[in-house]
């Protein structure tokens, strides 16, 4: 691991959330509940106050209503600059085609200075990052004798953050003191957590992010082909739904997915007539396709 773990890590620090959609508000929702979890077991809070930067009213209201109760929110519409002055950490959680927008702003870079910078945008890695920002001095002679950049890293989760239960990729990169610990910390609130070389970010951000998506095609699939037979719909969710709960514990506990298979096929049994016909309709091929065509994608934007 390239990152020195010798400091104490920090406590009572605040974070700030540039863009609250879906994912960051899971973040917003782990960090604010794991805090008071800490006090109960006599530790001092990772996160004392945390900062939510939003664009529109909307997102205002929607926050409040959910988070009405939680005095240590503070929620900032058109605030990106306020609220990354004001944080020890900053995460950006915004569409890709918004980066540049928001890293442009007066006096971001500025905020920006040396802090650990968690972004969980889409692709868009270190590099372009760091270009909007330095884009952004152009514009803004206030920001143009800023020497140092602030740390940058990236982590790619999936929708069961909302549920504490998703896979969350982390890029492996040297980082100062305890920020490793603070992104492994902040994204071990959503779930699990896996460090990746750099190099492998967006295959693993897929593999992380994406399959379920790409799963969820096999299993409507399967689902209309029960109908078919006559079985209800939510019933054969239930069903399914319990099946890769089920498979999930046979590849926890060690099984691959070539041994499930052979374990439950039978000679002229049922699944192994129903796996040769995945076969000879080039299944298993387009998984395959659609993991190296949206690691390409990420890697393009």
């Amino acid at each position: 691991m390239a990152t020195d773990r010798s400091s104490t890590p920090r406590t009572g620090l605040t974070l700030a959330i540039i863009g609250c959609g879906v994912m960051g508000t899971a973040i917003l929702q782990g960090v604010l509940d794991a805090c008071p979890k800490e006090r109960t077991t006599g530790e001092k809070p990772r996160f004392s106050k945390v900062i939510a930067c939003v664009n529109s009213e909307a997102s205002v209201e929607r926050l409040k209503k959910a988070f009405m109760h939680e005095e240590r929110l503070e929620i900032l519409q058109k605030g990106n600059v306020k609220g990354a002055n004001a944080a020890d950490v900053v995460m950006l959680g915004c569409k890709p085609y918004m980066v540049q927008d928001i890293l442009g702003e007066d006096g971001i870079l500025a905020a920006l200075e040396e802090k650990l910078l968690i972004s969980f945008v889409v692709g868009t890695p270190q590099a372009k990052i760091l270009n909007c920002l330095r884009k952004g001095t152009s514009n803004h002679p206030n920001d143009k004798a800023l020497k140092k950049n602030p740390k940058i890293v990236r982590g790619m989760m999936n929708l069961a953050a909302q549920y504490g239960e998703s896979l969350t990729i982390i890029e492996d990169l040297p980082l100062p003191g305890d920020f490793l610990d603070i992104v492994n910390w902040i994204f071990s609130q959503l779930g699990k957590t896996t460090l990746v070389a750099p190099n492998l970010y967006d295959v693993g951000g897929v593999i992380a992010g994406a399959s379920s998506a790409f799963l969820s095609v096999a299993i409507d699939g399967m689902l209309d082909g029960a109908v078919c037979e006559g079985i209800k719909r939510s019933e054969g969710r239930k069903m399914l739904t319990q099946t890769l709960r089920s498979l999930a514990a046979l590849l926890e506990n060690g099984e691959t997915p070539d041994t499930v298979r052979e374990k439950v096929s039978s000679p002229k049994g049922t699944t192994i007539a129903g796996t040769m016909s995945l076969e000879e309709d080039g299944v298993r091929a387009s998984y395959s396709k659609a993991i190296v065509k949206a690691a390409n994608r990420s890697r393009d934007i």
